[in-house]
């Protein structure tokens, strides 16, 4: 009996440090350690990275249990980023829809210092996620500036 409770009670610790996990402000994804020569891209939780620069940047572990915002550090200079629009929307109480679209892939070149956001609007029902992943487009703009900086 005191062994179930023992393991119950580590199970318990795991899981809420798995769910302390998901709730904090920002997921980062180092691709390089942060410095003078380092950029950062800030991307919503509807957004999933296939690749930057041919490398994956997240699991799916990472995709289930986290929801927030997320960023990539990396080295400054030319990138590529292979991304789509993906969510799940709520159909009733016990079902639920996967909403996705193809990859597109931007390129961007990135100073030393500055911060960049993919720069789509986030869908507000179930239809509208569904013309976005249909015609998904998105730009990385400079946070600094605002102005998109992909092609």
């Amino acid at each position: 009996m005191k062994i179930r409770a023992m393991i119950t009670g580590m199970m318990v610790l795991l899981g809420i440090l798995l769910i302390s996990q998901g709730c904090s402000k920002t997921k980062t994804y180092k691709i390089s350690e942060p410095g003078k020569e380092t950029a950062t891209l800030t991307y919503p939780a509807f957004i999933e990275i296939g690749s930057f620069d041919g490398q994956s940047v997240e699991g799916m572990l990472s995709h289930i249990i986290y929801e927030g915002k997320r960023e990539v550090i990396f080295p400054a200079g030319q990138h590529s980023v292979d991304f789509r629009y993906y969510d799940m929307w709520d159909i009733d109480d016990n079902d639920h829809e996967k909403v996705y679209s193809d990859y597109i892939t931007l390129r961007f070149d990135a100073k030393p210092g500055n911060r960049y956001a993919i720069k789509v609007a986030a869908p507000k029902s179930r239809k509208s996620a569904w013309k976005l992943a249909n015609h998904f487009n998105a730009d990385i703009i400079d946070e600094g500036t605002g102005n998109p900086v992909s092609h």
